[in-house]
């Protein structure tokens, strides 16, 4: 252990003086987390038995863990190594400590995938990282030992970002609820974590803390994640699905669940294949949609219809197990489905459409409700990519330029515009900064800064109160829009 001692310091009308006996001392921040190389200072706080604070008194700073975290005598930590430490500072006999977490700096980002509350993303080596919550094995390690506080509870949880597991080398990853897929540069599908569904593919309802090859000899070249389910689309256009089935989301004909890949029916031939949908918590109640196109452009949605996000018209309770053709024969060249009840579309120049649920804002369009055909999304921007986000619903879209625009639900500032407010028409995401691509995801945008994710929306250990609602250094997160920045700006 190495030990370092300083002196602590106060301030006016502070008491001081060896005749009162330290009653405590408190370490701030109590947990940091830190890439290696980086440092933090922390402060001290002395107090006597009376909660008065004490100045002069001589303070030993110690860490358990040096090849983790060194600790100067004036406070300061350094990351040395990945892993865990605790600094304490002592003072005539009292202590306080704080927990560090180090890990090794994530290698630059090809790409980002974001879930329920989870994270994950790929090393343009095909290495595959995750951070957020793990309960259920979707950050592809075992169940951490680390918890996240959230509204809902205490879950366990990764805070800084955690190689997954089984040394594969992937080409694409998808999150969904709380599972994650990915493919390999042949296009073998491996899924890990949720499985309660068979959302997993491996014929089984085990969850799963590795990856596990989806039991099927099909090849696939794009995959996509929903609540409770998973789609993949072949290189003939064929497309699969496999998971939980109540409101026909696998688009089989039934609403049969399956634990392993079955065919889209129809016999169409798609281009493109989106899986979404919301998890809600009442035991065996499972939605999701599923939206497709094909090699013309026209767009095909099945499953759930709660808020008219298949976008045939009207809306229902009932299941839709048949891919149908959406309203309005626009021709899309690419469609986005999140973990929510709406749904998007972008034609060849730039025009945006959303139809589905709008209670907060999630269509762009303030002049319509929920709406169950496409509308255009207001304000005349051209985009070259939309991404809809989770929950009550939020939208994102990049323009040629590689500007940023979102709108919906913005309570934990997932619009990224230095506001909570929600948006029902598209507001630039603040900061000034360019980017390439966009994914989007529960209530959090998550952008790549040159290869660095940045964070916007719900952060998993923030203060009380605290929210995020400009661009800030990855941290863990749920399912939110991430977005990798352009060279140069």
């Amino acid at each position: 252990m190495l030990s370092l001692a300083s002196c602590g310091g106060g301030g006016k009308g502070e008491q001081s003086g060896p005749q009162t006996p330290v009653g405590s001392v408190t370490v701030t921040p109590g947990e940091l987390t830190l890439v290696v190389g980086a440092s933090q200072q922390l402060t001290t706080s002395v107090r006597d038995e009376a909660g008065n604070p004490l100045t002069g008194r001589a303070i030993t700073w110690s860490s358990t863990e040096p090849a983790v975290a060194t600790v100067s005598d004036a406070g300061n930590v350094t990351a040395v190594g990945a892993g865990s430490a605790t600094i304490t500072a002592s003072s005539e006999g009292k202590s306080g400590s704080a927990t560090v977490t180090v890990s090794v700096a994530l290698p630059r980002s090809a790409s980002l995938a974001t879930g329920g509350a989870h994270t994950c993303a790929l090393t343009t080596g095909g290495s595959a990282f995750c951070w957020g919550r793990g309960e259920s094995g979707q950050l592809g390690i075992p169940i951490p030992t680390t918890t996240c506080e959230l509204q809902t509870g205490t879950f366990p949880c990764s805070r800084v970002p955690v190689a997954v597991g089984g040394g594969l080398a992937f080409a694409q990853l998808a999150a969904g609820g709380s599972h994650t897929c990915g493919l390999t540069n042949e296009g073998v599908a491996h899924c890990w974590g949720n499985n309660v569904s068979g959302q997993l593919g491996d014929s089984s309802s085990n969850n799963r803390d590795t990856p596990v090859p989806v039991a099927t000899e099909l090849r696939f070249v794009a995959i996509d994640a929903g609540a409770q389910h998973t789609c993949g689309l072949t290189s003939d256009g064929a497309a699969y699905c496999w998971g939980a089935n109540d409101r026909g989301q696998l688009g089989t004909g039934t609403t049969s669940s399956s634990s392993v890949p079955v065919a889209v029916t129809g016999g169409h031939t798609f281009q493109q294949i989106a899986a979404g949908g919301f998890e809600v918590s009442e035991p065996g109640y499972r939605i999701g949609q599923s939206c497709a196109l094909t090699l013309t452009g026209a767009a095909y949605c099945w499953g759930d219809n709660e808020s008219g996000q298949l976008g045939i018209g009207g809306r229902d309770l009932t299941a839709h197990p048949v891919p149908a053709p959406v309203s309005g024969d626009i021709k899309f060249v690419a469609l986005t489905t999140g973990l929510a009840s709406h749904t998007c579309g972008v034609t060849a120049a730039g025009s945006a459409y959303c139809w589905g649920q709008n209670s907060f804002g999630a269509l762009g369009n303030p002049s319509v409700g929920d709406s169950f055909v496409p509308v255009p999304v207001s304000g005349g921007l051209a985009f070259v990519q939309l991404i809809a986000g989770g929950f009550i619903g939020h939208t994102c879209g990049l323009t040629a330029s590689g500007k940023a625009y979102c709108w919906g639900e913005n309570e934990l500032g997932q619009v990224g515009d230095d506001s909570t407010i929600d948006r029902f028409a598209p507001s630039a995401v603040a900061g000034d900064l360019s980017f390439n691509a966009l994914d989007a995801g529960y209530r959090h945008l998550c952008p790549c800064d040159l290869g660095d994710p940045l964070l916007l929306g719900r952060q998993r250990r923030r203060p009380a109160g605290r929210r995020l609602d400009q661009p800030t250094r990855r941290a863990d997160g749920g399912r939110g829009t991430a977005v990798r920045r352009t060279s140069g700006r």
